[in-house]
């Protein structure tokens, strides 16, 4: 069992060994040991020494809990000088706890790091996509997700998308309803703040007195983000952010709070902590 310890963030960093079984880019069978380097409530980034491809389905066996379940390449998300490759995996059977970590129940909207349109490269299908961490570092890397699209019942890639002309947002597929759950305990000192992905993406902020900027991450977390700029922004502060941002494209603004202003002296700009504002809450006057 994991230590109660780790179990304060819907993504965690820890070191955990699995065996991995499947078939490989060739399409050769392979038993290979692993290692994790993040998990979460969705799946994981683990590290291989073997060539995979988006789509593959493999079995995931965390030796420290003697769990498993298939699972779902999303996408490499990097590599060593050794040979090994981190990759993206989504779990297919979410109830499956093969961690042995409790995930509080969250809402959808409230877990992502970014929003982002895609579209089936199939169908051509648009959807406004939450991204969660492990989903929003594969995105960041190959501008891409694969994912399963309904239209087409299979699997396909995903790629960000524009709007046509005079076209508008599609809304986010809705989900079914589900009974509430039970209140969450009681919040402790260590648990207060979501697990920080040092994640560099670009990211447009906008308020009306300082118009939109395009600053880059300092790091990134399902709460919200840090990012610098030379503006000065005030505490307290409500923003629009578009996390990731394209030039050109179907941008996602959602609401959010200055809540951290602090300096980086030795680049002479200012640096500021980010709050995503639930979406049941609404917009709060400026």
């Amino acid at each position: 069992m994991i230590p109660s310890t780790a179990r304060r963030s819907d993504r965690i960093t820890i070191e955990l060994p699995v065996v991995v079984t499947g078939s490989d880019a060739l399409g050769s069978g392979f038993l290979e040991q692993g290692i994790t380097a993040v998990i979460g409530r969705h799946g994981a980034k683990i590290l291989l020494q073997r060539k995979l491809v988006p789509h593959q389905e493999i079995n995931i066996r965390c030796l420290t809990t003697s769990k498993e379940s298939d699972a779902r390449i999303i996408g490499q998300v990097g590599g060593t000088l050794d040979g090994f490759f981190y990759y993206g995996v989504e779990l297919l059977d979410a109830e499956n706890n093969i961690w042995d970590v409790e995930f509080p129940p969250v809402d959808e909207s409230e877990v992502a790091v970014g929003r982002v349109l895609l579209e089936c490269i199939r169908c051509h299908s648009r959807e406004l996509v939450y991204l969660h961490e492990i989903e929003a570092e594969v995105f960041e890397v190959n501008r891409s997700l694969s994912r399963h699209c309904r239209k087409c019942s299979d699997l396909s890639v995903w790629r960000e998308t524009h709007l046509r002309a005079d076209e508008e947002l599609p809304q986010a597929p809705s989900q079914p309803a589900a009974a509430l759950p039970p209140p969450p305990p009681k919040r402790t000192r260590n648990d207060r703040k979501h697990l920080r992905l040092d994640l560099k993406v670009e990211v447009c902020v906008r308020h009306p007195q300082y118009g939109e900027e395009i600053v880059g991450t300092v790091n990134v977390s399902r709460g919200g983000f840090r990012f610098k700029s030379r503006k000065n922004y005030g505490e307290g502060w409500v923003i629009e952010a578009a996390l990731p941002y394209q030039r050109g494209g179907a941008n996602i603004f959602a609401a959010a709070r200055i809540v951290y202003v602090g300096q980086d002296p030795s680049e002479g700009v200012n640096v500021y902590g980010v709050a995503y504002i639930p979406s049941k809450q609404g917009w709060p006057g400026r």
